[in-house]
């Protein structure tokens, strides 16, 4: 596995592509213009990141790296992390990346079934993998820095290759908390920018976009317009110097989720800020109404976003935030649940057993072949959503996971709305009771009338402080939520 590039048996060297192609055009047209900002590290422009991925390919060479070769990348999002990502692709290396906070024994098997040739990474990266017994039996460990040594040595290479040649590999917990591995390929790369970058949809901006997702930034880079990253930490001393970098770049986008957009509501609510927005994106299903609405209130002319997708593909449908918190709200819904209708580049079935989508931005899982992909007699790959979607004659709904009874995410739709919070959920424990779980729980029900006569079903209330979500912040992690009660460990 050590060796993942394959040309397809039909390939014409006519067909060859390269995703870093785009990129290397905005190197080319405007090198001065912002790339790659942060908070700590200041800006990158166009030409910076090119002379860096120059370092990362004279790097690659000196190590023996070479097309077909899969590196494990861990570092900080910062400049040397996107020209080490860059310089990668244009070669052909394959980039591997894993969210560190996996159990060690689900690393373990990821290294082991992928055998990386070489490890690229901080300091911090480095003392993180130590003590993970695949990730010592890495041939090479380099750190990512050194790159810097190399930086501007000779011109960009930007080798062609198959489109179906894998440009990412990345290891997640994913929605469901099962690590499982998600291969791009350079046409996928290419399709994801695509979908993601219509202006018709998402407006036209040359300045830098608000960025809260790294792989964003890796979009942007594609666009021209760079990203300015959100840093880990949200505190207000973060987020007044954010604001004074967004002020200073003209930043008018923001890609974020409900739960930044919460924080950021928040600050400027206090110190004000971030005033030049005129288009905001937010990512996933089941945002509050009343965040939107604050939002709506607090950038009156920017346009909103509601966009929906998942870790394989993205996007996968996307609606004007306002249409659909009002459709929400006269379903008497309290998260905005409508979500539009698929964009032009996914077709998609809704079916009882979750929504299939196929298109060239959607990426396949590890391990998956033409034999074990499901397709159709059209010979198209199909990946399972996992969501149930209801499609009517206004759209499609977001209607819950599969994997949860339809009638317990109608009966938390319910309780939110009484409760007016969604920090909290409903659980079967011990003799099939069901449980309503949340943050001060037995405080807020008993401030409500008639809550029992309501909601009968609800057979107990348990105060438990809710843990979310890694990645997705304003996602419930309801295993890890109930791991800290007495049912969680029984």
């Amino acid at each position: 596995m050590a060796r993942v590039y394959k040309a397809l048996v039909g390939w014409r060297a006519e067909d060859t592509m390269n995703c870093t192609k785009r990129v290397l055009r905005h190197c080319h047209d405007r090198p001065g213009s912002p790339a790659i900002c942060t908070v700590d590290s200041g800006c990158a422009s166009f030409d910076d990141i090119k002379v860096l991925a120059n370092g990362a390919q004279s790097l690659a060479s000196s190590e023996g790296l070479t097309t077909g070769d899969v590196v494990l990348v861990l570092s900080p999002p910062d400049p040397l992390l996107y020209a080490t990502i860059l310089g990668f692709l244009g070669r052909g290396i394959v980039v591997l990346f894993v969210e560190p906070w996996l159990p060690v024994q689900e690393i373990e098997h990821v290294l082991q079934r992928v055998q990386p040739k070489a490890f690229v990474g901080s300091r911090l990266a480095q003392l993180w993998a130590l003590r993970i017994k695949a990730a010592r039996k890495i041939p090479r460990w380099i750190h990512i820095g050194s790159l810097k040594h190399h930086a501007g040595q000779g011109d960009f290479d930007c080798v062609d290759l198959d489109p179906t040649s894998p440009a990412t590999i990345t290891f997640s917990s994913g929605t469901t908390g099962a690590p499982k591995g998600i291969v791009r390929s350079h046409s996928c790369m290419s399709a994801i920018h695509d979908g993601l970058s219509d202006p018709q949809r998402f407006g036209h901006f040359e300045k830098p976009d608000l960025c809260l997702f790294p792989n964003m930034a890796l979009l942007h880079l594609g666009t021209g317009r760079g990203s300015l990253l959100v840093p880990k930490k949200w505190s207000t001393r973060a987020l007044r110097h954010l604001s004074q970098r967004a002020d200073t770049l003209k930043t008018a986008s923001l890609t974020a989720g409900p739960a930044f957009l919460k924080q950021l509501l928040q600050f400027t609510d206090v110190h004000g800020g971030f005033g030049d927005l005129k288009s905001i994106t937010i990512g996933g299903a089941q945002t509050d109404c009343w965040i939107f609405e604050q939002g709506f209130d607090q950038w009156a002319d920017a346009r909103w976003i509601h966009l929906y997708g998942g870790s394989e593909v993205e996007p996968v449908a996307c609606v004007d935030a306002r249409e659909s918190v009002s459709k929400s709200r006269q379903r008497e819904l309290f998260q905005a649940l409508f979500i539009g209708g698929p964009v032009p580049i996914v077709e998609a079935r809704p079916e009882a057993d979750g929504l299939r989508v196929s298109g060239a931005n959607v990426a396949k899982q590890l391990g998956a072949t033409d034999e074990n992909t499901p397709m159709d007699l059209t010979k198209k790959h199909w990946h399972n959503m996992g969501d149930r979607i209801l499609a009517d004659d206004e759209g499609w709904w977001y209607t819950g996971r599969v994997a949860q009874p339809q009638d317990e995410f109608n009966l938390e739709q319910r309780i939110y709305s009484l409760l007016g919070t969604s920090a909290c959920f409903v659980s079967r424990v011990s003799n099939d009771r069901l449980v309503l779980f949340g943050e001060d729980i037995n405080r807020r029900v008993s401030a409500v009338d008639h809550f029992a006569s309501v909601f009968p079903e609800v057979e107990g209330l348990e105060d438990v402080s809710i843990v979310r979500d890694r990645r997705h912040r304003a996602r419930i992690d309801r295993k890890g939520t109930l791991a800290q009660t007495s049912f969680g460990r029984n």
